[in-house]
């Protein structure tokens, strides 16, 4: 683990997000060997933060879950879409939205300007 506890505004290269069409991310910290070779300002065990920015047709794409991790979303800016399950939510600014392991879900840019929020992640045992 590097040395580093403070991450400044603008660091590292952003990209797009794996799997998730017309969406921008930067990864602020996460574990070095799940980070998809993007770069990580500070290497953590399990805890992972991204920076995302959607544009206005931004999606996830088809529905998915994941095994090995749970999540949650931040929104800065911008409306979201989310299906988590069976249930579908518009959220807005300082809305936070939780994704358990397991469950199916997906989002979207539900609004007319781009979408701006933070993904969280902790990396979980299988």
């Amino acid at each position: 683990m590097n040395k580093e506890f403070c991450v400044r505004d603008g660091f590292g290269l952003p990209g797009e997000y794996h799997g998730h069409p017309g969406g921008i991310s930067r990864v602020v910290m996460g574990p070095k060997a799940r980070n998809d070779q993007r770069p990580t300002a500070l290497d953590t065990e399990r805890l992972v933060i991204h920076t995302n920015e959607y544009e206005v047709s931004g999606s996830a794409g088809h529905p998915h879950a994941h095994s090995n991790q749970e999540q949650a979303f931040f929104i800065l800016e911008g409306r979201m879409e989310v299906t988590v399950g069976d249930k579908t939510y518009v959220a807005g600014p300082g809305d936070t939205v939780f994704l358990p392991r397991n469950v199916l879900h997906g989002h979207r840019n539900a609004g007319d300007t781009p979408l701006k929020f933070l993904f969280i992640s902790a990396m979980l045992d299988e």
